[in-house]
């Protein structure tokens, strides 16, 4: 290793001139300069022979401060001194290099008179008079706050401050190693803001990210006995609660929050009002596991979710036989379009006028190998939530469109055309538009014989994005329905700039006709407005002939229901019927 005859000087900032030595050139001394680490050198006699800015930085003393010094009398702590020059001597009776690279821990005095404990590496060239050792050395405080620092950062959130999802199972793997699989023992509780997604597309991610704070800092000030709150990410934060009424303690901390959360927000340029969802579970007897415990919790949130938000649920036996068969019945719904298990049944849509068949509805079942035929309110839902409805909703597709063109070629009942439902996933997914048009291409059925039905909460979920999706369906030339009309919150507004053809009447307002005169007036104005706004208007549901003479009564266009047919399967139905004088509806002017 080369040793400088001279490097740049300058008090606290170069680096000092050293003794000069023959047949050395000036490239250590820039190294030495531009080094992250505190760099001294010293003769056999402790006096320092080079002292970098970095140096000064840790020690106080500037370099022309510093240099032909002895670091006893300055840099080495008294008590020290005489140990420090005695190594140094063992040092210099030494021949060759010795001690290069290994790691040192040293007591130093900093200028202003407090002790600096340092760590480095130190090497010895030399002998006798020619002695040089040199040390690189940095400050072991510092060197503990950067790791602590990093430390921090691997275990909490960037954004809130709060423990990140890592630390929180840190915490929860040594809370129910504590508790030793105690049931009641530790309580998760995981909260999920509502409708959060809509205020940050709405003020932006900033006003998001600002709103996210001033929640956790209120999550914090109701907190009582919470073990650790934890920011799971997104908008979901993560209560980990121990002890012998942990369960209680998590029911009591959601009340608090929801409270806090009441309140409004003031963020940005808005003032925000938010509520959350929370879901709560307890160990048990056949829970003492993390990931089950925070499956529960999860899933508890979610029934909150669904029941409108603002509430709190806590996981309990029914809750897991519930989550239990909606496992099951998706797993099994994977292998159902496989296995062919799927079935269409077709309810006929009559002219009220006649009771002529004009269309079919189809209607999707469940051959299930171990319990019959299923309806699909038991797992329609199921498929929504985890997007299998995305294939299946295709295949129903698929296989309407192909059974309606094989009447057609057979010229069979029915003639008219088919409706088929769209759920509100299938309309949110990009490819929608496309696999309607492939689907009709496929199947050679003309796009006029095709209704698709959408129902009133899937389109006001996000309006916008379905006011475009049903004007580029609208495009194709098929007919369009809402469907279970007066089951949501539609905004007459919206509805009248969708571009609809049909609404239909959902079965809880035709079975008050004939029962409840205000079953009829309502009846009544929705038949007026749909025919205002240049909709046809099919009744679902009709099941007695006083209510099929209440809706002619009414002016109702079309029906179906159990009066005229139950849901079968196409081959029933073209025993049932025979084919149709009416070629497709005709659609609406809008």
């Amino acid at each position: 290793m080369a040793i400088p005859a001279q490097a740049p000087s300058g008090d606290g900032g170069g680096v000092g001139p050293t003794v000069e030595r023959a047949g050395v050139d000036g490239r250590f001394g820039y190294v030495v300069q531009l080094a992250r680490d505190a760099f001294v050198e010293l003769d056999g006699d402790s006096t320092v022979t080079c002292w970098n800015p970095q140096a000064t930085r840790l020690f106080g003393w500037s370099g022309s401060e510093a240099l032909g010094r002895r670091v006893v009398d300055f840099l080495v702590p008294p008590r020290f001194a005489s140990v420090f020059l005695e190594q140094l001597q063992a040092t210099a009776a030494a021949p060759g290099l010795i001690g290069a690279g290994r790691g040192r821990r040293l007591q130093l005095v900093h200028r202003d008179g407090h002790e600096l404990e340092v760590s480095g590496s130190a090497y010895a060239l030399g002998q006798g008079p020619t002695l040089r050792v040199g040390a690189f050395l940095r400050d072991l405080a510092e060197e503990r706050a950067a790791e602590e620092a990093l430390a921090h950062a691997y275990l909490h959130d960037s954004l809130t401050g709060l423990p990140n999802r890592t630390l929180f199972t840190y915490r929860l793997a040594y809370a129910l190693a504590d508790g030793q699989g105690a049931a009641g023992h530790v309580a998760v509780a995981v909260l999920d803001l509502d409708r959060f997604k809509a205020i940050n597309d709405a003020l932006g991610h900033e006003v998001g990210d600002e709103l996210l704070v001033a929640v956790a800092g209120r999550l914090i000030d109701a907190d009582g006995v919470a073990e650790v709150i934890a920011r799971l990410g997104g908008d979901e934060f993560l209560i980990l609660f121990a002890g012998d009424d942990a369960e209680g303690q998590a029911v009591a901390y959601a009340a608090r929050a929801l409270q806090a959360l009441a309140a409004p927000f003031a963020v940005g340029a808005s003032e925000v009002f938010i509520t959350a969802s929370i879901g709560v579970a307890c160990t048990s007897a056949g829970v003492t596991e993390a990931t089950s415990l925070l499956s529960n919790a999860d899933a508890a949130m979610y029934q909150a979710k669904q029941r409108g938000g603002g509430t709190t649920e806590v996981f309990g036996e029914a809750m897991r036989v519930k989550l239990l068969d909606r496992m099951t019945t998706e797993h099994s719904l994977h292998r159902a379009l496989e296995r062919c298990e799927l079935r269409l049944f077709y309810q006929p849509v009559v002219d009220i006028a006649g009771e002529q068949p004009i269309a079919v509805e189809a209607l999707l079942r469940w051959d299930h190998p171990e319990q019959g035929l299923v309806g699909p309110n038991r797992f329609i839902p199921v498929a929504e939530e985890s997007g299998l409805i995305i294939p299946i909703g295709a295949w129903v597709l698929q296989e309407a469109c192909q059974q309606l063109k094989s009447w057609q070629a057979r010229a069979a009942a029915p003639s008219g055309s088919v409706e088929v439902n769209l759920s509100a996933r299938q309309i949110d997914h990009p490819d929608i538009v496309g696999t309607v048009e492939q689907i009709l291409a496929d199947s050679g059925l003309g796009p006029s014989y095709l209704t698709l039905e959408i129902t009133e909460s899937a389109l006001m979920s996000d309006a916008a994005a379905a006011l475009e999706v049903l004007r580029a369906l609208k495009d194709l030339g098929v007919t369009l329905a809402i469907d279970d009309f007066g089951t949501g919150y539609s905004s007459l507004s919206y509805l009248q700039r969708f571009p609809l053809d049909i609404l239909k009447i959902d079965k809880t307002f035709v079975d008050e006709l004939g029962i409840d005169p205000d079953g009829s007036e309502i009846v009544s104005a929705v038949i007026k407005l749909a025919h205002t706004l240049g909709l046809q208007v099919i009744a679902e549901g009709v099941e007695t002939e006083a209510q099929l003479t209440e809706l002619r009564h009414l002016g109702c266009d079309f029906a179906q229901g159990y009066l005229f047919s139950r849901p079968v399967p196409a081959s029933e139905l073209v025993a049932a019927h025979r084919p149709a004088a009416a070629g497709p509806r005709a659609s609406g002017p809008r």
